[in-house]
This record gives structure tokens, C-alpha cells and sequence, in this order.
């Protein structure tokens, strides 16, 4: 299990390796994707905010409800439901004019939930884990639409597929001129 202690040297060296290309790009995106967790087949909504540090280096929060689903396990129904919050980092690789496939790695935290109606028992199980993964997007002006899988390694090892669509604003002035 990773601890948050170990967590926070890591983060302050990848902040002071960033620092000079801050002020460089003042780019900022909300996304907005459905998300599936290939494990157990529960679909939920995934709501990020990223920070895009220069044009390849973009880093930001997100977080995944995955919605209340009922399953079999053995005699009883058990209803499952998680929430999962990750802190993620992409590096963007243009592969033609506007498509730019990127790897991402990152850590997340998951919370989730199994509730046994017969029993009136409820069983949370949280646990921290590493993500790797890659995505693919279509760069627009402003609205961007992309797909992601992603692979979090820890407690228990699993596979999402995101689809959805990035919303970009700038705030800033750009150094690059425009041709």
C-alpha cells in the first residue's frame, strides 16, 4: 500500500522539475467522460480538472463515481458501488496533426462499497494504487474528445475504459507565436 508520507517527495521534485514551463502555457481543461470498470462491468461518470504545465506535460485531479449495481454472489445479491479519486499525470505525443496519443501515470485512492441487503451488512474496503495506462485525442479548439484505458495496479489490480470530451481554457498568453 503506498503511504501518503512517501508520496510527498515525489510530488515536490516533479513540481520543482515543472516550474520553469508554468508560466509558458496557462492552459487549463474540465473533462467529462463515462467511464467502465472492465473488472466487475460497474459504469460510472469521471469528472477531471487538468493543469497543462507546458504543450507535451499535463497533470490534474480526477475523480469517478461508478454508480450502485446489484450482482449475485453465491445465494445473497450484493449491491456495489465505488468512488475513486486519482491524481494523474500525461506526457502528449502528437502522432499526426491533431491526434496525440499520451502515456499517463499517476497514483489513486478508491472507496469502495459493498452493501448485503439479506444481511443489512454494509463492507467498505479502501486502499491506495499506482496507474499506468495511455489515451488517445483529437485536438479541437476547444472541445476535445478523447478515450482512455487505464490500469491501477495495488489491493486489487484493474482496467478502465474512459470516452469523453475536454474542455479547454486559456488564460494566458502563450510565448509561441501563432503562424
Amino acid at each position: 500500500m503506498i503511504k501518503i508520507d512517501l508520496l510527498k517527495p515525489f510530488c515536490f521534485i516533479l513540481i520543482l522539475m515543472l516550474c520553469k514551463e508554468i508560466y509558458a502555457q496557462q492552459k487549463t481543461s474540465i473533462d467529462f467522460a463515462a467511464t467502465r470498470n472492465m473488472n466487475n462491468a460497474t459504469y460510472g461518470l469521471n469528472i477531471s480538472g487538468f493543469y497543462h504545465f507546458s504543450e507535451r506535460i499535463v497533470g490534474g485531479l480526477e475523480v469517478n463515481r461508478f454508480f450502485p449495481i446489484t450482482r449475485k454472489l453465491g445465494a445473497e445479491d450484493v449491491e456495489i458501488s465505488a468512488w475513486d479519486f486519482d491524481l494523474n499525470f500525461h506526457y502528449n505525443i502528437p502522432l499526426a496533426k491533431k491526434l496525440i496519443i499520451y502515456p499517463l501515470t499517476g497514483v489513486s485512492h478508491t472507496s469502495d462499497k459493498e452493501f448485503i441487503p439479506a444481511l443489512g451488512e454494509t463492507l467498505y474496503s479502501r486502499f491506495y494504487s499506482f496507474n499506468t495506462g495511455a489515451g488517445l485525442f483529437w485536438e479541437g479548439h476547444k472541445i476535445v474528445p478523447y478515450v482512455e484505458c487505464n490500469l491501477t495496479w495495488g489491493k486489487i489490480n484493474q482496467q478502465f475504459l474512459l470516452a469523453g470530451l475536454s474542455y479547454e481554457l486559456e488564460w494566458g498568453h502563450h510565448s509561441k507565436e501563432k503562424e
